[in-house]
C-alpha cells in the first residue's frame, strides 16, 4: 500500500472513532438525566419505588361524628326571681309612721303575732301606736318599711311566704307564645351556685301579653327541692321551646353549602370524603337537626378541611 493511501485510512480510522466516543457521550448523558428525573430507565409513569400515580393527594386528618338517633333542644334564655308560692301581704289597719318592727327578714312568724307597730298619732292628739299582725304563719321574705317611714293600709309592712315551697317566675318574649304550654322543660342556674344546674318544669303561662314590655308571665316549679335556693334570689332560665327526639344531630359547623343546597361531607369505608346532601329542621346555637340525606352509623366529619374523593384519615385511629 503507498504512503498516501494509509494515511487516507488512518484518517478515516480516526473519523469513526471520534463519532463513536460522541455518541457514546450522547448516550450516557440522557441515561443520567432519565435517573436524575426518577424513572430509573423503567416505564413513564412508574414510581421509583414501582408504584403507580405518583401523585396521589395526602390523607388529611378529619374528625368525626358517628350518627345515633338523639334528641335536640332549642332553648331561650330568661331572667327569673325565686319567690314562694305561698306568699301574702300584711297591710297595717291605719295610717302613719311604722313605730317600732320586731321582726326581720328571714325570721318566723305565727298567724296572730305582731310583726310591728303603726303610730297614727297627728301633732297635739294622744300617742296612740296600731299593731299590725300576721294574718298567716311562715317566714318573713319581705320589710320594704323601716321605722319612721310614713305607710298607709295600702303599703305593705310585711310580705310572709313558705321557704319549702318555691317557685320561678319568668317574663317570655311573645315570639315565643306559639310553643308555651305546661310541662316544658327548663334548666334553672343561681348567680350564688352558676355551677349547680337544676331541672324546672312550666306549671303556669298566663293567658295575656303584657302590652307594655310584649311579654307573658310563666311560672315554673323545681323539680326536686334544693337547700341553697332562697326567695328573692336571681335566676338564669333555659327555656325549652322546641324539642325533637329520635333524631339525627350534627354540629352547626360540618354544613357546607353549595349550588343554594346544604351538604356535610360523610367518610367512606375507605376512608375518601364524600359529599351529601341533607335537608335540616330544629336548630340551636350549637347544633343542627338532620331529617333527611343521612342514616344511623354515617361518620360525618365534623372538623377538618376537605373536598369531594380526598383520602382522610379519622383522628385517634
Amino acid at each position: 500500500m503507498s504512503k498516501g493511501k494509509k494515511s487516507d485510512l488512518i484518517g478515516k480510522i480516526i473519523v469513526i472513532v471520534l463519532i463513536a466516543v460522541f455518541v457514546a457521550v450522547g448516550v450516557f448523558t440522557m441515561i443520567g438525566k432519565n435517573a436524575t428525573s426518577g424513572t430509573g430507565g423503567g416505564m413513564p409513569g412508574m414510581s421509583r419505588g414501582g408504584g403507580q400515580g405518583g401523585n396521589q393527594p395526602a390523607a388529611v386528618t378529619v374528625s368525626v361524628k358517628t350518627l345515633v338517633p338523639e334528641t335536640i333542644q332549642k332553648t331561650v334564655l330568661l331572667n327569673g326571681d325565686v319567690a314562694s308560692k305561698t306568699q301574702t301581704s300584711i297591710y297595717p289597719d291605719t295610717s302613719g309612721k311604722v313605730s317600732r318592727l320586731l321582726k326581720k327578714v328571714g325570721d318566723s312568724v305565727r298567724r296572730g303575732e305582731v310583726i310591728g307597730y303603726v303610730d297614727p298619732s297627728r301633732p297635739g292628739s294622744a300617742y296612740a301606736v296600731s299593731p299590725v299582725t300576721a294574718t298567716v304563719s311562715g317566714t318573713v321574705i319581705q320589710l320594704p318599711f323601716n321605722v319612721g317611714d310614713t305607710v298607709n293600709t295600702s303599703n305593705a309592712l310585711a310580705v310572709i311566704g313558705s321557704l319549702e315551697d318555691l317557685e320561678l317566675k319568668v317574663r317570655v318574649s311573645e315570639k315565643y307564645s306559639a310553643y308555651l304550654k305546661t310541662g316544658l322543660p327548663a334548666y334553672v342556674s343561681l348567680v350564688s351556685a352558676p355551677d349547680t344546674l337544676l331541672l324546672a318544669k312550666v306549671t303556669s303561662v298566663s293567658p295575656v301579653v303584657n302590652t307594655s314590655n310584649r311579654t307573658q308571665d310563666v311560672v315554673l316549679t323545681l323539680d326536686q327541692k334544693y337547700a341553697g335556693i332562697r326567695p328573692g334570689m336571681f335566676a338564669q332560665v333555659r327555656l325549652v321551646v322546641q324539642e325533637a327526639q329520635d333524631t339525627f344531630v350534627v354540629p352547626l359547623d360540618a354544613l357546607r353549602s353549595y349550588n343554594d343546597e346544604t351538604a356535610v361531607f360523610v367518610v367512606t369505608a375507605d376512608n375518601i370524603a364524600l359529599r351529601r346532601i341533607v335537608q335540616t329542621g330544629l336548630a340551636n346555637d350549637n347544633d343542627i337537626q338532620i331529617t333527611a340525606g343521612l342514616m344511623a352509623g354515617d361518620q360525618v366529619i365534623v372538623a377538618g378541611s376537605v373536598t369531594e374523593g380526598l383520602p382522610v384519615r379519622i383522628a385517634g385511629r
